[in-house]
C-alpha cells in the first residue's frame, strides 16, 4: 500500500452538540478548522436527510405568453384587395368600434424550496447524550461532511468514538465507511486514549465534560481501564449549567438562548466552594433590581440594539481637540478653555478612576448578546425569510456566579451540583483502580470537554476533590502503611514492667521508646520505626526474620493535581472573548475565536493519526485497510482499531 500523505487525512469528531473535523494534518497543529451542528432535517423523500431546513415557498408569477409557445405559420400568398380599396385593420387592442379592450394579467402559482439556515424546527440529533440514537441520520451528517469537504480518492478516516458507542454501532460506521465513502483505510480512537496522546503522557485520569454528560476514564500505561469506567453520566454536561442560569434568569426575561450566551461569556465564573459573592449581592436581592436591565446610556436611556458600534463616554474625550473651533480662529482661546476646564475639574475633586476590580468582585457585569431577528421584506420573492444581526449589551448580577450549583427540583435529592457529582465520580474510578496507582491518578486529572470551558470551572472542581476526598498533610502519616516490623501493637505497661533492650546494646526498642510514654503505640512506631536497627529476638509479637521497609504509598490521597497542557501548541492556548454570539459561526464554517485546553482529545486525534497512517503505516494493526475489509468485515474492527 502506497504511503499516505498528512495533507489527506480525515478527521472527524461527533459529538452530541458540534461535530468536528479537519481534512489534512497541519505543520502545526490547530483546532478543528470546521465544526458542524450534529443535527439533519427529513428531506421531501422518506429515508433521506437535508443539512438545512427546506422550506417550501408557493408564490404568484404571471403566467407566459401564449403567442410565444404557438407553432409559426406558414406563409400566405398576398393578394390585391378588391375594388382597390386597402386593407385596414383595426389597431391592436382596440374592437370593431374603437374602443380599447381591457385584459386582466394572468398569473399561475410557482413552487420552490429555500434553506433555512437558522431554523431548528424539525432537526433530527442522531446523537443524544454520547449514544447514537439514528444511524440514518448520523450517516447522513458523514455524507454531508465528506462532501463538503470533497477529499481526494486516497483519504483515510479517523472518527474518535465516544466510549459509550456499542460494538454493533461501530461495525455498523465502519460498513458505511467502506462501502458509502470508499475510504482506503479507516481508524476509531478512543476520546480518552486521544486526551493522553493530545497531553503527552501515559497515565492520566480524563474527565470529558461534554453538552448533556461526563465521561470519566482512568488510562494507567496506555491501557483504558474499562471494569470502572464511567460513560455517559447525565447531567454533567454544559446545558445542565445553562438550566440553572435559565432557573435563576427566566423569570426577569432570560431565553435559553440568553443563558447559552451568558454561559459562554468572560462574565460566567464558577467560584470555588466557600468563596464569598460580591458584597451588594445580597442588597441586589432585597431591593429587587432586575440584574437582566438592559445597559444604559448616560441620559438614563436604554440603549438600542447596535450593529456593533460602540459610543465614547465624556471622560474618554481627554485629549481629544475640537477641530472645528480651531479652524474657525479661536484656536488660542479654545485651548485656553479647556486648560481652564481641566484645572477647575482636578479643583473641585474629581473622582480619579478606579482601579479594575476582578470579575468575582463585582456584583454586575455586562456580555454583549447577539442574535438574528427576523425582519419583514415585502419585495422579498414568496415571503422568504430574511435576518439581521443585531447585538446589544445585557447587565447581569450575581446569578453568573451559581452555574454550577444543583437546580431548585433536584436540590439534595438527585444531585448535589455538577462539581460534586463530578467529584464523587472521579473518586469512584479511581477507587477501581490498583492501590499502587491511585495517587498518582489523583495527581493526573485531565479535564476536557466544551463543558469545561466555562471559567473557573478546573480549578473550582480541584477546590472540591481537595475538599471531599485530600487529606491534609499532617494527617497522611495516619494513614500511612504501619511498618511491617510491627504486626500487633504491644501495651503500654506500667512502671514496674521492664523495657525489652536490643541486642547487645542499652538502648530501648522502637516500641518502647521513652518518647513513648502515655502515646498511642501505633504513632510511635510510625514515627520512630528505623528498619535498620536489630531487634530484640524476645520482643513479643515481633519477628527477627522480617526486615521490610514500609513502601511508602498512601492508601488516602493527600494532593490532586491537572496535567500540564504542553506549550508549545500555541493555537491551543486560552485566549481572546469565549463568548461565541449566536451559537458560533455558521455550520460548516471555518472555526474562528478561541479554543484552548478543553480540546486536548481534537489535538490528540491528529496526532494519533500522524503516527497512524504516517509514522507507523499498519505495522501495528492501527487501521483497517480496504483489503483487511473485504476479507473480515467489519466485525473484524475490533482487531484493528487502537
Amino acid at each position: 500500500m502506497a504511503p499516505f500523505k498528512d495533507e489527506h487525512i480525515l478527521l472527524i469528531q461527533p459529538g452530541s452538540g458540534t461535530t468536528l473535523a479537519q481534512l489534512g494534518l497541519p505543520e502545526a497543529y490547530t483546532p478543528a478548522k470546521h465544526r458542524f451542528p450534529t443535527r439533519m432535517f427529513p428531506a421531501e423523500k422518506p429515508g433521506e436527510y437535508e443539512p438545512h431546513r427546506i422550506r417550501k415557498v408557493t408564490t404568484k408569477v404571471p403566467a407566459p405568453s401564449t403567442t410565444s409557445n404557438e407553432p409559426p405559420k406558414e406563409d400566405v400568398e398576398m393578394k390585391d384587395a378588391a375594388n382597390g380599396a386597402t386593407a385596414e385593420g383595426n389597431p391592436a387592442g382596440q374592437d370593431a368600434s374603437g374602443n380599447t379592450e381591457k385584459t386582466e394579467e394572468e398569473t399561475v402559482e410557482e413552487t420552490y424550496y429555500e434553506e433555512d439556515v437558522f431554523s431548528e424546527e424539525g432537526a433530527v440529533y442522531p446523537i443524544q447524550d454520547g449514544r447514537i440514537v439514528n444511524r440514518e441520520a448520523l450517516f447522513a451528517l458523514l455524507q454531508h461532511i465528506y462532501n463538503l469537504l470533497s477529499p481526494p480518492l486516497h483519504t483515510p478516516i479517523v472518527i474518535v468514538a465516544q466510549p459509550i458507542w456499542s460494538v454493533e454501532d461501530r461495525n455498523e460506521i465502519t460498513r458505511f465507511v467502506f462501502e458509502h465513502l470508499s475510504a482506503p483505510a479507516f481508524s476509531y480512537v478512543d476520546a480518552a486514549f486521544a486526551a493522553i496522546y493530545g497531553l503527552g503522557v501515559k497515565d492520566a485520569l480524563v474527565v470529558d465534560v461534554g453538552k448533556t454528560k461526563a465521561d470519566v476514564t482512568a488510562v494507567v500505561d496506555y491501557q483504558i481501564q474499562r471494569r470502572t469506567r464511567s460513560a455517559s453520566i447525565l447531567g454533567l454536561g454544559g446545558d445542565s449549567m445553562t438550566d440553572r442560569l435559565l432557573e435563576l434568569l427566566g423569570s426577569k426575561g432570560f431565553t435559553r438562548e440568553m443563558c447559552e450566551q451568558l454561559k459562554r461569556s468572560d462574565i460566567t465564573e464558577i467560584l470555588p466552594p466557600g468563596t464569598p459573592l460580591p458584597a451588594s449581592a445580597s442588597q441586589t436581592a432585597h431591593q429587587g433590581a432586575p440584574p437582566a436591565a438592559p445597559a444604559t446610556d448616560s441620559t438614563g436611556n436604554p440603549s438600542a440594539p447596535t450593529e456593533g458600534a460602540t459610543e465614547n463616554n465624556g471622560d474618554n474625550d481627554e485629549g481629544v481637540l475640537d477641530v472645528a473651533a480651531i479652524v474657525s480662529g479661536n484656536t488660542l482661546e479654545y485651548l485656553a478653555n479647556m486648560e481652564k476646564d481641566k484645572s477647575s475639574n482636578k479643583k473641585a475633586g474629581a473622582d480619579p478612576k478606579q482601579p479594575k476590580l476582578p470579575n468575582s468582585q463585582k456584583s454586575t457585569a455586562s456580555f454583549q448578546f447577539e442574535e438574528f431577528v427576523e425582519i419583514d421584506d415585502e419585495t422579498a420573492p414568496g415571503g422568504a425569510k430574511r435576518y439581521k444581526r443585531n447585538t446589544r449589551e445585557i447587565t447581569v448580577g450575581v446569578e453568573r456566579f451559581l452555574a454550577a450549583t444543583p437546580l431548585e427540583w433536584a436540590r439534595g435529592l438527585i444531585s448535589r451540583g455538577i462539581l460534586e457529582d463530578i467529584a464523587a465520580q472521579i473518586n469512584y474510578v479511581i477507587n477501581g483502580v490498583d492501590a499502587s496507582r491511585r495517587s498518582d491518578l489523583w495527581n493526573s486529572l485531565a479535564i476536557v470537554g466544551a463543558g469545561s470551558k466555562v471559567q473557573g470551572f478546573t480549578q473550582a472542581l480541584l477546590a472540591v476533590c481537595q475538599e471531599k476526598f485530600i487529606l491534609a498533610p499532617s494527617a497522611s502519616f495516619f494513614t500511612s502503611e504501619i511498618p511491617s516490623t510491627f504486626s500487633t501493637p504491644l501495651p503500654t505497661g506500667g512502671t514496674n514492667t521492664p523495657a525489652p533492650m536490643a541486642q547487645g546494646q542499652g538502648q530501648p526498642g522502637p516500641m518502647f521508646h521513652p518518647a513513648a510514654h502515655g502515646v498511642n503505640p501505633l504513632l510511635v512506631a510510625a514515627t520512630h520505626n528505623n528498619p535498620g536497627m536489630p531487634l530484640a529476638p524476645g520482643t513479643p509479637g515481633m519477628d527477627p526474620n522480617i526486615q521490610q521497609r514500609s513502601s511508602g504509598h498512601v492508601q488516602a490521597p493527600n494532593s490532586v493535581k491537572t496535567l500540564k497542557f504542553p506549550e508549545y501548541f500555541s493555537e491551543f492556548k486560552d485566549n481572546g472573548n469565549r463568548n461565541a454570539p449566536g451559537a458560533s459561526s455558521g455550520p460548516g464554517s471555518t472555526s474562528h475565536g478561541s479554543h484552548g485546553h478543553e480540546e486536548a482529545i481534537f489535538l490528540g486525534a491528529q496526532i494519533a493519526a500522524k503516527i497512524f497512517f504516517v509514522v507507523d503505516q499498519g505495522q501495528s494493526k492501527s487501521f483497517m485497510s480496504r483489503t483487511e475489509y473485504n476479507e473480515l468485515g467489519p466485525e473484524g474492527m475490533r482487531e484493528y482499531a487502537f
